[in-house]
């Protein structure tokens, strides 16, 4: 009995550390508060915001309401431990940015035709797609709401003219563009990290771009809309 609630007490406590990691070490540092904010800023918190809720309770019992050294007034159930042993590694190794990105990219030159893009947009089940120079240099995410924009600007009686338009010719609509850039191999709570401090500054963040260093001039690998980050919320807790 001793070793199984030596080993929730060890894996609650190493939660609780990551908690105060992801809340940069606050002062007030009780377990439940931090869950709570917490939740409010990663989704793979709220994945296991309930359970961790509960096992929180079952922790205050185990430490508090101890009747002596020897005496438990409640334990926890071996499979009880074992699932926060669980959550534990998953937060040991949160899930990658890229595991919830779009990919591959389907990207285009600064130089493509406008009608070429209009049909991919027709084709793929996507709303925006990079653009690049010849050399990789990033041009702007052009997205369908973009191309609507600026059809509704310069047509003629009814009619627009897309024969001769390239890419930029459309993207140069796109005035504030809010774009940023993350290394492919860096974690779902980075990237959540960069759509929260957007919302902070009341700045709608369009997407988020992996590329191999994290360099804009460079080939994309995963691209992340804030729909993407649904699926944070809809994965198996088990997985």
């Amino acid at each position: 009995m001793a070793d199984v609630v030596e080993r929730f007490e060890v894996a609650f406590n190493q939660i609780h550390q990551h908690l105060k990691e992801l809340n940069g070490f606050p002062k007030n540092d009780n377990f439940v508060e931090l869950l709570q904010h917490s939740k409010n800023k990663h989704s793979v918190i709220r994945v296991y915001f309930d359970k961790l809720k509960q096992y929180a309770k079952l922790r205050n019992a185990i430490v508090h309401e101890r009747i002596d050294e020897e005496y438990y007034i409640a334990t926890p159930h071996l499979d009880v431990v074992e699932d926060l042993e669980r959550i534990k590694r998953t937060l040991d190794q949160p899930p990658k940015a890229l595991d919830f990105a779009t990919r591959p990219v389907l990207f285009f030159k600064s130089d493509t035709d406008l009608a070429h893009i209009i049909e991919a947009f027709d084709k793929h089940p996507v709303s925006q797609f990079p653009i690049y120079g010849d050399q990789f240099e990033f041009k702007g995410l052009l997205t369908n709401d973009v191309i609507v924009s600026w059809m509704s600007r310069t047509h003629q009686d009814g009619a627009v003219q897309i024969d001769g338009m390239k890419s930029m010719d459309v993207l140069q609509e796109d005035r504030n563009p809010n774009i940023q850039f993350l290394k492919a191999d860096r974690t779902v709570y980075d990237l959540e990290e960069r759509f929260e401090h957007s919302l902070e500054k009341n700045e709608k963040l369009k997407a988020v771009i992996l590329t191999e260093s994290g360099d804009a001039n460079e080939a994309p690998v995963g691209i992340v809309t804030t729909w993407d980050l649904i699926k944070v919320d809809r994965r198996d807790p088990d997985e």
